[in-house]
């Protein structure tokens, strides 16, 4: 009867722990496309210097190099009353402000000759960045005509901030 007879297990040799290596091995590469995936590189702040070749026949002339100036950034000042309804619009820039009164259709044909006047006739360029600095009481529905009639005028880059209590923009 084998149930009366115990046997007695002796105890081996020491194992040492198992470490699985193929889970770390794992997470280390998506560790790593995560971070190749997600890295983007700064563009190049500095000018490359670069010797370029003569022209043939043209002797030591030099070849042209266009240059792409930054254009000014349009920024668009709007006034609210106690109501929300629009009080002023203004057109601050380096050159003097303009005002363009209460009228959103006024701002709009001001926007289309400043987004045509800085594209010089070139439909490849992008408009300047806009900017609108809106008072804090403005109704929010005159808010989004507001940035509608910029898309219409040709701006792709808008950006709305709020104007302080002295009329500037809040940082």
């Amino acid at each position: 009867m084998a149930s009366s007879r115990r046997s007695r297990h002796k105890p081996g040799e020491p194992t040492a722990p198992d470490m699985p290596i193929v889970p770390m091995l794992d997470m280390s590469f998506q560790l790593m496309s995560f971070f190749i995936l997600t890295f983007h590189p700064m563009p190049s702040e500095a000018q490359i210097a670069l010797a370029l070749p003569k022209l043939e026949g043209g002797g030591d002339s030099v070849p042209m190099v266009s240059v792409e100036v930054e254009v000014e950034d349009v920024v668009i000042q709007i006034f609210a009353a106690d109501n929300g309804n629009v009080v002023s619009i203004k057109s601050a820039s380096k050159n003097g402000d303009v005002d363009l009164g209460s009228d959103t259709s006024k701002l709009f044909k001001f926007l289309q000759d400043k987004a045509t006047a800085a594209k010089g006739g070139d439909a490849t360029k992008k408009a300047p960045k806009l900017k609108f600095e809106i008072a804090e009481r403005l109704n929010y529905q005159i808010v989004v005509k507001l940035l509608d009639e910029g898309r219409r005028a040709g701006y792709d880059r808008i950006s709305p901030t709020l104007l302080g209590p002295g009329g500037g923009a809040k940082k």
